[in-house]
């Protein structure tokens, strides 16, 4: 592996991507100011210009107050105040969240969940609230990353149409945004969370200044990647490894500076991320400190915008090569 990608002594990387995160999380989209993070392990959103900050799960203009949305019967678990002036009511040190519009349903340790009326219901939410801390934990631990402040999350009515974002991370607003109808499967929106908080820990582990012009291919590859343990296939393995040697075997595998913004449909963009992510464990075979490397040498939220020759010494062209050859090695030996 380590021939294969040029290493002949070496450390790893450089540098990714910006803020805006599928699910395979096809509903996450990237931007510099967030991590859009499409939702992000694949989830599936609207994507906003990858050059413009976000994560991808995040395609949304990063204004605070949601649109107005049609009305669902009143979810009567809690009752209805509404939040606007109250502080982060959580001892957690760090950056703190912002106040967002919406009903305060809960404040666990280091995160404030508000609901939008038509989004996820407040018993849903207050079940997997628990399970979102220990989220941030598990994939914090995979990427060797921690928060670094509170981060406010927004369930709003679902998006509809062939480019509907799932979720969506202003990173540097620490605010995510989840567009979910009531009667999501908790697993999948679970799993987009996951991916989400991804794109906040890359913020603070690389810094606003080289997430805002992370590569799309690490900055969404790697969210993806570090939220694995949320999607999983029945075999116990991540499902986008599996998708990404199915598609090669296929011949459909798609390249891997493939364009977004050229066809945001879901299906597309989690072909994109599950390549993407399976990129990043090839990269990250060759060591941690070289991907870190080249996380932060990105130009821009273009893919392929990183220094990928400085680093590995290949053109992405010539590692997309080596990592096909990899995927059939790893699909061999299973």
């Amino acid at each position: 592996m380590s021939g294969r990608l040029g290493i002949d002594a070496g450390g790893f990387l450089r540098q990714l991507c910006g803020t805006v995160a599928l699910i395979l999380l096809a509903g996450c989209a990237a931007v510099a100011d967030m991590r859009a993070t499409p939702s992000a392990a694949p989830v599936s959103e609207s994507q906003p210009s990858p050059a413009s900050a976000a994560s991808v799960t995040i395609a949304a203009a990063p204004t605070i107050a949601p649109a107005s949305q049609p009305q669902e019967p009143a979810d009567t678990a809690l009752p209805a105040a509404t939040a606007t002036v109250m502080p982060s009511p959580s001892p957690f040190a760090g950056t703190p969240a912002p106040v967002l519009v919406g009903t305060l349903i809960s404040s666990t340790t280091r995160l404030d969940l508000y609901r939008i009326e038509g989004g996820l219901t407040i018993t849903t939410l207050l079940k997997l609230a628990p399970q979102f801390e220990q989220a941030i934990d598990r994939v914090g631990a995979r990427m060797g990353a921690q928060l670094q402040g509170r981060v406010a999350l927004s369930f709003e009515p679902a998006q509809r149409g062939p480019c509907a974002l799932r979720g969506l991370t202003l990173s540097h607003q620490r605010i995510i945004r989840l567009y979910y109808a009531p009667e999501t499967p908790e697993q999948r929106v679970l799993a987009v969370v996951a991916h989400e908080l991804a794109h906040e820990l890359q913020h603070d582990y690389y810094g606003w200044q080289a997430h805002q012009k992370s590569d799309l291919i690490l900055l969404e590859g790697q969210a993806t990647w570090a939220s694995a343990d949320y999607a999983l296939d029945a075999h116990g393995q991540p499902s986008w490894q599996r998708a990404a040697e199915l598609a090669l075997a296929e011949g459909n595998l798609l390249p891997l500076d493939v364009s977004l913004e050229a066809d945001c449909r879901t299906a597309t963009r989690n072909s994109a991320y599950n390549g993407w992510a399976s990129f990043v464990a090839f990269l990250m075979d060759a060591g941690r400190e070289r991907f870190d490397a080249l996380y932060r040498s990105g130009q821009g939220h273009r893919p392929g915008a990183a220094d990928y020759t400085g680093i590995y010494g290949k053109s992405l062209h010539d590692l997309d090569q080596d990592w096909r050859i990899w995927l059939a090695e790893q699909r061999q030996a299973r």
